[in-house]
């Protein structure tokens, strides 16, 4: 009883400490300009730091790293989806532009929402910070977000020229939302083998090596066979990269036993990857029990859209307990059979 006591009393001390420094901050002068809000170099950033205010939300970085962004949480660390990165920093932030300042009979309920529930995101260089603002919630048109600028007046409604709609999205603090969306993402010179797993047809499995420039193809007893070079460095191009569809992790994930009926069933395919420059990865496709593939649509060459039926299937990456979807489309080309490759040697 005492510990939860002793937890509620930081919690509320915490948010207490927020709520004070934000209002401090709010009855400053500095002042508001249309482009305040905008971020002017973001090629600069390095970092993007995502604190919320509400202390039960995790906080989120996102960091440049060798080249590469890395999203991380205080116990999670994953490569980052590029994509969304880059439209926060070259789309969005850039062009973030004041809509109005709020009303004087609304700062006192925006500013109370903001310091509780907000979010402070600091865009940093080398660990420098070059750029700060706190992200509320949507307007009531959903037209405009409000944010606060540290050292201004009060809050203000913030807009993107020519986008109708509200950018809290963009600051989420989920880090499922940030990660990217390939399984396998390595350039061919990285990739020292693919192994490749039907586990019901065993005959049909095989393995592509690579060491220095001399590609070979072996069957599961490591024994090479000879093969069109061609086609099998095709698909060592074509393999360089994998992605699962993008988004949160399927509702199955909420449920262990469901998750674990789907492992324990028989593999559609296996694909076991090592690396020169980090560690092996495995990608194990199941099929997914429905009685119909998802539709997508398609142009035929007068320009008529004509509908297809394509496959959907369940993805695990070894040392990643979620199953991802994917979409056959993807597999389609991968999925080819020791056969392919000898038939047309």
């Amino acid at each position: 009883m005492q510990k939860r006591i002793l937890i509620a009393a930081t919690i509320l001390v915490s948010a207490l400490f927020i709520a004070f420094v934000f209002w401090r901050n709010i009855n400053s002068t500095t002042a508001i300009s249309h482009d305040l809000f905008a971020l002017k170099s973001p090629q600069r950033v390095t970092k993007i730091a995502f604190s919320p205010n509400n202390t039960k939300l995790p906080f989120l970085s996102i960091e440049k790293i060798n080249d590469h962004w890395i999203v991380r949480t205080e116990t999670q660390s994953f490569p980052a989806d590029t994509h969304a990165i880059h439209e926060l920093l070259y789309w969005a932030m850039p062009q973030l532009q004041v809509k109005c300042p709020v009303a004087d009979a609304s700062k006192q309920t925006v500013t109370k929402d903001i310091a509780l529930n907000g979010t402070k995101v600091i865009f940093s260089k080398d660990n420098k910070e070059v750029h700060t603002l706190y992200v509320g919630f949507p307007t009531p048109t959903q037209d405009a977000t409000y944010m606060y600028f540290p050292g201004t007046e009060r809050p203000c409604e913030i807009t993107v020229p020519g986008f109708i709609g509200y950018l809290t999205p963009y600051f989420n603090t989920n880090i499922q939302l940030w990660r990217s969306m390939f399984m396998i993402d390595a350039s061919v010179s990285d990739i020292k083998s693919i192994k490749v797993t039907y586990p019901n047809q065993p005959q049909e499995s095989f393995m592509i090596t690579q060491v220095h420039d001399r590609i070979e193809l072996k069957n599961l007893n490591n024994q090479p066979i000879a093969a069109n070079q061609s086609l099998i460095a095709g698909y060592l191009e074509l393999s360089k990269t994998l992605a699962r569809e993008a988004g949160e992790p399927a509702v199955i994930n909420n449920s262990d036993l469901a998750v674990k009926k789907i492992t324990q069933s028989q593999p559609v395919v296996v694909f076991e990857y090592t690396f020169t420059s980090k560690a092996a990865k495995t990608i194990t496709i199941y099929p997914m029990d429905i009685t119909a593939g998802e539709t997508y649509s398609m142009e035929e060459k007068n320009g008529k859209l004509k509908t297809k039926e394509t496959n959907i299937y369940w993805a695990k990456e070894s040392g990643d307990p979620i199953l991802w979807v994917i979409q056959d489309i993807i597999l389609h080309n991968r999925l080819k059979k020791l056969s392919d490759f000898t038939n047309h040697y």
